[in-house]
């Protein structure tokens, strides 16, 4: 019986658990409405770090909520741990950090103004015309 339960019991959360990451994801990763239709997890992170230069992305400001979703999301590390990354990279004279906007309208504004652009926004948020979301596999 108790196996019987246990079996049961990982059954349910096998399936809650795409349904519950998905919410807590809390963003969408949007381009330039003639942008790619789909990326990779590693492709974002690495436009993001300026590691590739498919895209121009562009980020939410440090302490955006949507931002450290997304850190942890896509790069697999919060916010503060991309911060130092860019810190290394500024002290090194390698890079600099993507430009931030202060809101979901300003990301979506340079995206939609650059066909190279690349950011993300909050789920739900209203892309409108010249912007469409990204599938991030």
């Amino acid at each position: 019986m108790n196996r019987f339960l246990l079996s049961v019991c990982a059954a349910v959360l096998a399936l809650l658990a795409p349904a519950g990451r998905a919410r807590a994801q809390g963003y969408v990763v949007v381009v330039n409405a003639a942008g790619p239709a789909a990326l990779s997890k590693a492709e974002v992170s690495n436009i993001f770090l300026k590691k590739s230069a498919k895209l121009a992305p562009v980020d939410l400001d440090k302490s955006s909520k949507v931002r450290d979703a997304f850190s942890k999301g896509v790069h697999g590390r919060p916010t503060a741990a991309v911060g130092t990354y860019w810190q290394q990279q500024i002290f090194a004279g390698k890079d600099v950090p993507p430009p931030e906007k202060s809101s979901d309208a300003d990301v979506l504004a340079f995206v939609k103004g650059n066909p190279n652009a690349i950011g993300y926004v909050a789920a739900g948020t209203d892309l409108g015309a010249g912007v469409k979301t990204v599938t991030v596999q």
